[in-house]
């Protein structure tokens, strides 16, 4: 029987070393990820002008891009991208098919009309010619006019169409249009002919986008600007319209002057892509660093090309030990959290079920500021680099709010818990901003005072008097870094001291920010919610002084004698008074049950047997 009982207990202490497992996991992989940018080989971060502290020598061999010799390659290969034009090969034929349609369309209305005259005048003879409002060819040829011009494309004028009513719109003319057409649309017209011009000494791509052929073009005089074409019109027309009438040759020479249209236009968006895809293509213009070779001196002003070359020793080491490095940042983080789990999970008394949900809540709250101080570096080189009102990367960073971390493992956990977890944070945060001392230092010793000076608030103002402390104290640390690092000069310091006080006051408050949903979520209960749950005008408390008055004032009695027991052995006087206060209240559904709420002298379990009278009394826990 007594391995049977024991069987559940070990299945769920399998499962909780499983969550424990799991959360150590979690929170070891995120940290490295979180850190995976700062794990490379630091080589020195300068910005030109700067002294250098040491010398820097190259390591082994490597390439430095010459990025102005890229530049000009790429730009050389630029120029070489010939301009893209397309041609339209479609639409001269297209503009001849309007202009025989056009015509075509009118003459089939002469004839039309000839045929209804006939068949009239065979159905009803009228020697007389005495017909009344006869309809003449004519009313059906200007019934097409608006449908002529429609075909055709363009607006026609009575004048012109008077001149191609006596022309009967001979195919003939509508043929010499298209002949025309044809020879100007095969030269090819260009809308802007300076434009294209402008390519005379390397040519253009010609692109048909009927076949999807192209060819170089290099003799761009040869093709006809808008204002040119128009002007050839009547020097190609001239042979072919010799033996007709004035007017008409005028009348044709407009009409190709009006359907003319571009069919070579400049493709911008092909020739921008090629010039990308070409600058795209070139390779960067290397030089080769030998090892051993200087590439700064103590001292020295940093130059351009010096930059140059730190820049491209950095990247060549970016990768260099990164897993062995990660491995590690991972195992010493591991070994802190396998020893604070030891310090804290064995602690006398201490359930499995209430350790489980504590290693929970410590893991979500160091994700947490692994993320934020992760954040606050990216903001905090964001904002230098601006360098709105000259603030300072020191100042941003002794105003991260990181104290908070310390203050929420005190409220909810120990200070015992704390100074480790703080410890933790400070340490992550110190490689965060590249494995500064004077950040750990400052970090953990605002987490952990402001953890010290948080662990017996009992009201909201405590977290402010808290952030209050902590932020004169970061001022503190803020002044000795400072001095211990020689840059104190100007308003700097003043910065530094801003926003290093700031810090304090913003840590409290994302403490008094987080502290509630972190009760709601983990179910903690702090000493401010036990304020709460001590207050006597509570409506459970309410109840039982008005219903069980007898309970009411046992209660209060029982509450002040613990609170007084408990501040003499060293718990924790509030919470037992608080348990004083609640520890009879399931006697509010059969208060008369109770020989305290007994007025009458009546003992109602003398008609009980006993045990119903035994279920009743138990059952008010």
């Amino acid at each position: 029987m007594a391995e049977k009982q024991k069987e559940p207990e070990s299945g769920e202490h399998k499962s909780s070393l499983a969550l424990r497992l799991v959360l150590l996991l979690v929170v070891v992989a995120t940290y490295t990820f979180f850190l995976y940018p700062n794990l490379s080989h630091n080589t020195p971060a300068y910005e030109l002008g700067d002294v250098a502290d040491r010398d820097i020598k190259a390591p082994r061999d490597f390439f430095v891009e010459d990025r102005d010799a890229t530049q000009a390659n790429r730009e050389q290969a630029v120029d070489r991208v010939l301009t893209v034009y397309d041609y339209d090969p479609g639409l001269g034929p297209e503009i001849n098919r309007r202009v025989a349609e056009s015509f075509a369309l009118v003459r089939k209305a002469i004839e039309d009309a000839a045929k209804t005259a006939e068949q009239a005048d065979a159905e009803a003879p009228d020697p007389a010619g005495a017909r009344e409002n006869p309809v003449t060819a004519r009313d059906w040829i200007w019934a097409k006019k608006k449908d002529f011009g429609k075909t055709l494309g363009i607006e026609i004028s009575d004048g012109a169409y008077r001149i191609l009513e006596r022309e009967a719109f001979s195919e003939r003319v509508s043929s010499l249009i298209a002949e025309i057409l044809t020879a100007i649309f095969e030269n090819g017209v260009v809308a802007d002919k300076e434009g294209l011009l402008r390519e005379a000494d390397t040519g253009i791509i010609f692109r048909n986008i009927g076949t999807g052929k192209e060819s170089v073009a290099k003799n761009l005089r040869a093709y006809y600007g808008l204002d040119q074409a128009k002007t050839m019109v009547r020097v190609i027309g001239q042979p072919l319209v010799g033996d007709l009438n004035y007017n008409l040759i005028n009348l044709i020479v407009d009409l190709c002057q009006r359907l003319i249209q571009p069919n070579l236009t400049l493709n911008r968006n092909e020739t921008e892509a090629r010039k990308r895809a070409a600058a795209e293509a070139v390779k960067p213009v290397l030089y080769k660093i030998k090892a051993g070779e200087m590439l700064l001196r103590e001292g020295e002003r940093v130059t351009e090309l010096q930059l140059l070359k730190l820049e491209a020793l950095r990247n060549e080491q970016k990768d260099e030990k990164i897993l062995s490095t990660g491995l590690g940042a991972g195992m010493i983080l591991m070994i802190l959290l396998i020893a604070g789990y030891f310090l804290h999970a064995r602690q006398l008394g201490r359930q499995r079920t209430e350790v489980d949900k504590n290693l929970v809540f410590i893991g979500c709250t160091l994700l947490f500021f692994f993320f934020f101080a992760q954040l606050s570096s990216i903001v905090g080189d964001q904002v230098t680099h601006s360098r709105p009102y000259a603030i300072s990367e020191s100042a941003i960073t002794f105003g991260i709010p990181l104290a908070a971390a310390g203050m929420l493992f005190c409220l909810f956990l120990n200070l015992q818990t704390a100074i480790p977890l703080s410890l933790l944070v400070a340490a992550s945060t110190a490689i965060t901003f590249n494995d500064r001392f004077e950040i750990f230092f400052y970090f953990f010793v605002s987490s952990a005072m402001a953890a010290y000076w948080i662990q017996d608030c009992r009201q909201r103002t405590g977290f402010i008097l808290a952030g209050v402390k902590t932020g004169l104290l970061n001022v503190l640390l803020a002044t000795a870094i400072d001095l211990y690092s020689g840059d104190y000069i100007g308003l700097k310091l003043l910065w530094d001291w801003a926003f290093a006080f700031l810090g304090g006051i913003g840590a409290s408050i994302i403490t008094l920010g987080l502290a509630p949903m972190i009760e709601m979520v983990f179910g903690y209960t702090t000493e401010i919610s036990l304020l709460e749950l001590a207050n006597l005008d509570r409506p459970i408390l309410r109840r039982l002084m008005i219903e069980a008055p007898g309970t009411y004032h046992h209660s209060v009695i029982v509450g002040s004698m613990v609170e007084a027991a408990a501040s003499e052995i060293g718990a924790n006087p509030l919470l037992a008074k608080v348990c004083g206060y609640y520890h009879d209240i399931g006697k509010i559904k059969k208060p008369l049950y109770f020989i305290e709420n007994q007025m009458d002298g009546k003992n109602r379990h003398d008609k009980l047997a006993p045990s119903m009278s035994s279920l009743i009394l138990i059952a008010h826990v």
